[in-house]
């Protein structure tokens, strides 16, 4: 059999090729994944559908996760781009005469609204967001409204038709990734360039002084050395691209090259009865090792590192549309999958935001998972003082940490029940990583855990999301009875 694919027109919608063959030929070589998916856009055999409850593609307010202590969950987007970065919207992010793609930047804009995200950390690259003016990168269209600080622009609101707002940020992605800047760093656009591009302790300052934090993004692919030289604010414990990039996947990861591939194209299947394509994550989503075990060395060295988890959009990867309308890789898709949630007084508040994530009282998502009800996460004082995620206790205070094991939102009841398990590692500074508790959700809906030897403390929710299968239909509900990580939490710290 012949390894060269047939012609896929761009933008095609459906493909009259057998699947077996197609599968195959796919399978055999390297195939990149907007290929992929256009050539099985048209494969499977037509399945009736069982009765099942309407997928919802979008999401609750975060509200909906429950106040705790005065702190309300706000679910934001950490690493997005638009078309201030040279290779959003398909590689088409401008005119040639400079203006915005327009119906991109829409796309992102409506997705912000319909996942309900409150805060949304832009991330461009420097092409061609160092060559802009601080104000022009908020793309601020129709009634959005500037945040001002010092009569400065430090962010833009954008009011959704049903009134939820979202807060916009600008930051940078190159070799380090800063977040939540209040002005571009300084100097001409030409210096500008060099210091966003740079990986060193000096352009560390230069993102802090411009009133930024310092994140890394692909932490898989960062040695630990610059790490340690940048003091990072925050990683990445978790990115998308790195999950299905194969190059990434092999190299970083460890995982099969074309694992996220071969997976991700069953969901392209256009005929009745298929899988709801939302669930495509659900056959590459896994863990990110290699940023965990970085994760957990800086931690050891006593360094405070606050978690999340990176989208990495673009809409630049699956230029099709996918059986419910969608182009595989929308901002919507994307952003239904996972967020980051940052416990704050005031949603709304951006600098309660910043200083949220920058403390580390927050914690990743993955939210196509579930939304999850009842996660509750504080170190108890023997006084009834509460210590938040991202706050200290001292070793002789007696402190407990107490968990509240999430439960799936709105769970209907005719669908299976997940498998709920919630995790405590002690990262040791002297020692090895210990999970020093682990509680079914099912047996109890707390696990607690003595706060008495110093380190770091960080909680993992797991989930086997067996609520998920029926909507897989003729995919079968294997990739649905795997245990995936729910919720990585940033440390509570003993001193």
């Amino acid at each position: 059999m012949s390894n060269e694919l047939p012609d896929v027109p761009q933008w095609s919608l459906t493909v009259d090729t057998k699947c077996s063959i197609v599968r195959d030929r796919v399978r055999s070589v390297r195939t990149p994944i907007s290929i992929a998916v256009v050539v099985v856009a048209a494969c499977g055999s037509p399945t009736p559908a069982p009765e099942l409850p309407a997928w919802d593609r979008t999401l609750p307010s975060a509200a909906v996760m429950g106040v705790r202590r005065g702190l309300t969950p706000a679910r934001g987007i950490v690493h997005l781009h638009s078309p201030y970065s040279h290779d959003a919207c398909d590689g088409m992010p401008r005119a040639v005469d400079g203006a915005v793609n327009e119906p991109c930047l829409a796309s992102l804009r409506s997705a912000l609204c319909t996942t309900r995200i409150d805060y949304a950390n832009l991330t461009d690259h420097d092409d061609s967001m160092a060559d802009e003016s601080f104000a022009a990168l908020f793309s601020m269209r129709g009634a959005d409204q500037p945040i001002l600080r010092g009569g400065e622009q430090i962010a833009s609101r954008l009011t959704c038709d049903d009134g939820h707002q979202v807060a916009i940020t600008i930051g940078g992605e190159n070799d380090l990734m800063p977040i939540m800047l209040d002005r571009h760093v300084a100097g001409t656009a030409a210096e500008r360039h060099a210091t966003y591009n740079g990986n060193d302790a000096t352009t560390a300052a230069a993102f802090r002084a411009a009133g930024g934090l310092v994140w890394v993004a692909h932490t898989e692919s960062k040695s630990l050395e610059t790490l340690r030289l940048v003091q990072p604010d925050g990683i990445e414990v978790y990115n998308l691209h790195a999950n299905i990039d194969p190059t990434i996947r092999k190299d970083y990861l460890g995982l099969d090259s074309s694992g996220a591939i071969s997976g991700a194209i069953e969901f392209a299947d256009s005929n009745p009865g298929h899988a709801e394509p939302d669930l495509a994550m659900l056959s590459f989503l896994s863990p990110n090792g290699p940023a965990i075990d970085k994760w957990h060395a800086l931690l050891k060295e006593g360094r405070r590192i606050s978690v999340t988890a990176g989208s990495d959009a673009h809409e630049n990867a699956i230029p099709i549309l996918l059986p419910d309308g969608e182009r595989g890789d929308s901002y919507r898709r994307v952003m239904r999958w996972f967020g980051n949630i940052a416990l704050v007084a005031d949603p709304k508040n951006i600098d309660q935001v910043e200083q949220a994530l920058g403390t580390g009282r927050n914690f990743a998502l993955f939210e196509i998972l579930g939304t999850p009800e009842g996660f509750d996460v504080g170190a108890a004082t023997p006084g009834g003082q509460t210590i938040e995620l991202g706050g200290t206790v001292s070793r002789t205070e007696g402190a407990t940490l107490r968990v509240g094991i999430p439960r799936v939102l709105g769970l209907d009841p005719s669908l299976p029940t997940p498998t709920i398990r919630a995790r405590v590692f002690w990262i040791d500074p002297t020692g090895p990583v210990q999970m020093i508790a682990e509680v079914d959700g099912a047996v109890d809906t707390q696990v607690s855990a003595a706060l008495s030897a110093p380190g770091a403390y960080r909680v993992e929710i797991t989930i086997v999301p067996s609520h998920l299968g029926p909507y897989l239909h003729d995919l079968g509900t294997e990739m649905a009875e795997r245990e995936l990580p729910w919720i990585y939490t940033s440390p509570i710290y003993v001193q």
